[in-house]
């Protein structure tokens, strides 16, 4: 029996075999060059948490003009 090594096909998928492993063992470089990681980003739970803080802000913001419209309608605006 033939060990394969004179068979064309099975030099080409020796050569796909390897040619695949060598991309799998490049993937991660090309990766992080593709995606590289900036390191001046602010993380997503601080976004999160400072637009929660800034949601608040604003409905204290709309309670208070609300209750200011209110009391300046009941004063008849005498000022």
């Amino acid at each position: 029996m033939s060990d394969g090594t004179g068979d064309p096909l099975m030099q080409a998928a020796a050569r796909l075999e390897a040619a695949v492993e060598r991309l799998a063992q490049a993937l991660p470089a090309a990766l992080a060059r593709a995606h590289p990681a900036p390191a001046d980003m602010v993380p997503r739970a601080e976004v999160a948490a400072l637009a929660e803080r800034l949601d608040a802000t604003i409905a204290r913001l709309r309670a208070a003009m609300q209750d200011e419209f209110r009391h300046s309608d009941d004063r008849g605006e005498e000022d």
